[in-house]
């Protein structure tokens, strides 16, 4: 496979860094730099390290591991059944993944769930009735069927998801039918919602007091809801996972005591209390990495009961070893496999994708975005970052693949055009790369970063001189104050050879030449150009060298 680390795209990129230049997202090469999510606010970590627990010691994947899993789950994803397809995907390398928690886990994201289109059609028509009796069902299934645990949660987890827009549709529930602890579950669960919308992620500190009037204000109306629905019906898992919530957001400790209380004392084995529950203790909320782990234990016991539960034992240790973690050593990242030596969530699973990839560890996390994808299909985000990840070993028809049945949905979506782009590139399939790149540019006509990414290609890949120099005119067109174009410029000037070599550095040594990095560029330059043959060491002044315009 074509190395990623192209020598032009280094340089460039090392020229860009020591400029400070706004490009802010270039290539380099892999081009993961683009797709970087925004790093999660700074919590509280020496508060804890009393409760640290020594975590086993464990190992990066190797390559033949990674290779050997990929095939396994590209088999896997060419199944049509998605609970077969989750069932038949590969666990991660050397990992002790329950069968039984793997398969609860595997049914429990692919069940049917009932929609709001259908709740929606039944309370218009008058029949909440008719409703009340599908959500007994519903909760009734939960209560007694392994393979519909947690059905009534996901439920109200998909459909009440507290946007302002059901409040109309809920209220007309209670009305139809007052003495429903389902109407007033879901009522007092999307108002719990609304509530915490209204308060916004960050701090109190930085929260505006109009949220929190609104926040307060929003708690009362749930809370009321809440109280009858499970004085009705105390097997209402949601409704004690938005209790749980309300008390850390703002109704206080004795209310969540209260609510964690009564949840244990009838639903002592359900996955969504106990996630509520480990939320809430987390240190930045004024828990603490000690809580968190009795947390774990308590639901542990019931795991026999619940092989779900198992899911939870990955918080506490990751929270504690990797969240705000700038984790670059081998023995930091190789903490990885033994935090998720057990199966869990696919969003736990994601973050540690994401976080592997933050630190160019593709061996960890093209495997934790394909597990997260094998729990949550839907995950687009992942499955993009995903993809190029593939391209890093020798999977990038596979990617090319993803991406064209992504960008059905979505035709118009520049990144997933790109990384298209970059995996055809990758198999050195240049025309559909061009292609691609040409139709990214032509609905974003400013990117520079795909600008640069088609001049490097063509240069340094294709060695189309005339293209990479009609592109590399436009990049300094567009950036004259920056040195990407004329050090793309100078390459093309060396590699073809072409004319005006000199002009081009005599350009770069009075505009760019301000730093060290700068200026050993610039001696690398003058080196290259003693070494030209004599007859290419002339050519056009440095007006004619630069674009028209």
């Amino acid at each position: 496979m074509e190395s990623r680390q192209r020598v032009g795209l280094i340089v460039g990129v090392a020229v860009l860094v020591v400029f400070g230049l706004g490009w802010g997202v270039w290539r380099l090469g892999t081009r993961f730099a683009e797709l970087a999510l925004q790093s999660q606010q700074k919590a509280e970590v020496a508060a804890n390290a009393a409760d640290s627990m020594p975590v086993k010691k464990g190992r990066l994947f190797s390559n033949d591991e990674v290779y050997t899993f990929l095939a396994a789950a590209k088999k896997a994803e060419l199944i049509k059944d998605p609970l077969q397809r989750c069932l038949a995907y590969p666990d991660p390398p050397n990992s002790h993944w329950s069968a039984a928690a793997v398969h609860a886990y595997c049914q429990y994201r692919t069940q049917a769930v009932m929609s709001f289109a259908d709740i929606q059609t039944l309370i218009q028509n008058g029949q909440a009735a008719e409703l009340d009796q599908r959500m007994a069902k519903i909760l009734n299934a939960q209560m007694t069927q392994p393979a519909a645990r947690g059905l009534l949660d996901r439920t109200f987890e998909q459909d009440f998801d507290g946007s302002f827009d059901i409040r109309p549709l809920l209220d007309a529930w209670k009305r139809d039918s007052p003495n429903s602890a389902f109407a007033l579950a879901a009522s007092g669960y999307a108002y719990e919602k609304m509530a915490y919308k209204a308060r916004g992620a960050g701090y109190m500190s930085e929260t505006p007091q109009s949220n929190v009037e609104s926040m307060d204000r929003l708690l009362q109306l749930a809370d009321t809801d809440l109280q009858q629905a499970v004085a009705l019906n105390p097997h209402i898992t949601p409704a004690y996972g938005a209790m749980i919530e309300a008390g850390g957001l703002s109704l206080g400790d004795v209310y969540l005591a209260s609510a964690k209380k009564h949840a244990l004392a009838n639903n002592p084995a359900d996955l969504s209390i106990y996630g509520y529950l480990l939320w809430q203790a987390q240190p930045k909320w004024g828990g603490s990495i000690k809580e968190m782990r009795d947390i774990t234990a308590m639901a542990q016991a019931h795991a026999a009961e619940n092989p779900l539960l198992m899911l939870e034992l990955s918080k506490a240790p990751s929270y504690e070893k990797l969240k705000d973690c700038d984790c670059h050593t081998a023995e930091q990242l190789a903490e990885y496999p033994t935090i998720f030596d057990q199966v869990s969530s696919s969003k736990q699973l994601a973050d540690a994708g994401t976080a592997a990839e933050s630190s160019h560890h593709l061996e960890l996390s093209v495997v934790y975005f394909s597990e997260a994808l094998r729990f949550d299909p839907g995950l687009s985000d992942e499955r993009m970052h995903r993809i190029y990840d593939l391209n890093n070993f020798d999977e990038s028809q596979w990617a090319v693949d993803e991406a064209t049945r992504m960008l059905q949905a979505a035709p118009n979506d520049t990144d997933l055009i790109k990384a298209r782009a970059y995996s055809y590139e990758s198999l050195n399939d240049y025309p559909h790369a061009v292609q691609d790149m040409q139709a990214a540019l032509v609905i974003n006509p400013g990117d520079g970063n795909e600008l640069m990414a088609l001049g490097s290609m063509y240069a340094n890949s294709m060695h189309d001189w005339d293209k990479a120099w009609e592109t590399d005119n436009r990049i300094v067109k567009m950036y004259p104050n920056e040195p990407y174009g004329w050090i793309l410029r100078s390459e093309i000037q060396q590699q073809q050879p072409r004319a005006g070599l000199r002009e081009t550095i005599d350009y770069f040594a009075a505009h760019f030449d301000n730093s060290p990095q700068a200026h050993k560029l610039l001696l690398e330059m003058r080196a290259a150009l003693a070494l030209q043959p004599k007859k290419s060491l002339g050519g056009a002044s440095v007006a004619k060298s630069m674009p028209a315009g």
